[in-house]
């Protein structure tokens, strides 16, 4: 099963997160993603035996932190403007953010992240292919122009989901909440 680390957002963060993704949607090969499935990404475990999975409950229900706010702060893309493949909003502070995934980091030492360096970010679509040049100028115009209103949020809890990917989207669902209500 396909299984990552995440935390959720509240109902106002994804309206301004879909006020933000509305321009793009006008562009081909842009495939935003699902208001429902829109989250920050503190760990991708990627396929995982069933088998494997309470232990990862386990080390995850053994994590303690302080409960913080963040706030959107600015759109950006990976893994740059000349290659865009993904389009995202961050948030700050990132610090609080960044401490929480080192714990979850240190409890799940055998899994690896693919990237170097954490980035928090909140994916709301994803580019297939720009159907012509102009298509990512106007990208890149989106990009430097959207202004993000810096709605807070505030994180309590990660959770453990699955996610089963169809021709539709991803499917995710929530395995465990981190700590236990």
């Amino acid at each position: 099963m396909r299984l990552f680390i995440a935390t959720d957002l509240s109902e106002e963060v994804k309206q301004e997160i879909e006020r933000i993704k509305q321009p793009f949607a006008g562009i081909k090969g842009v495939k935003p993603v699902r208001k429902e499935n829109i989250h920050v990404t503190l760990k991708f475990l990627g396929e995982v035996y069933e088998d494997k999975v309470d232990q990862i409950k386990d080390a995850l229900a053994h994590i303690t932190f302080e409960p913080f706010y963040m706030s959107l702060n600015k759109i950006g893309c990976f893994p740059d403007e000349k290659r865009i493949r993904v389009l995202w909003v961050d948030a700050e502070p990132a610090k609080p953010l960044a401490d929480l995934k080192k714990k979850i980091d240190a409890a799940l030492p055998n899994f690896i992240d693919d990237y170097k360096e954490f980035n928090v970010h909140l994916t709301f679509a994803r580019i297939k292919y720009f159907a012509s040049k102009d298509d990512k100028k106007k990208m890149l115009e989106l990009l430097t122009n959207i202004q993000v209103e810096k709605k807070e949020f505030y994180i309590d809890k990660f959770k453990l989901y699955q996610s089963t990917l169809t021709p539709e989207g991803s499917i995710f669902k929530v395995l465990e909440s981190y700590p236990k209500a």
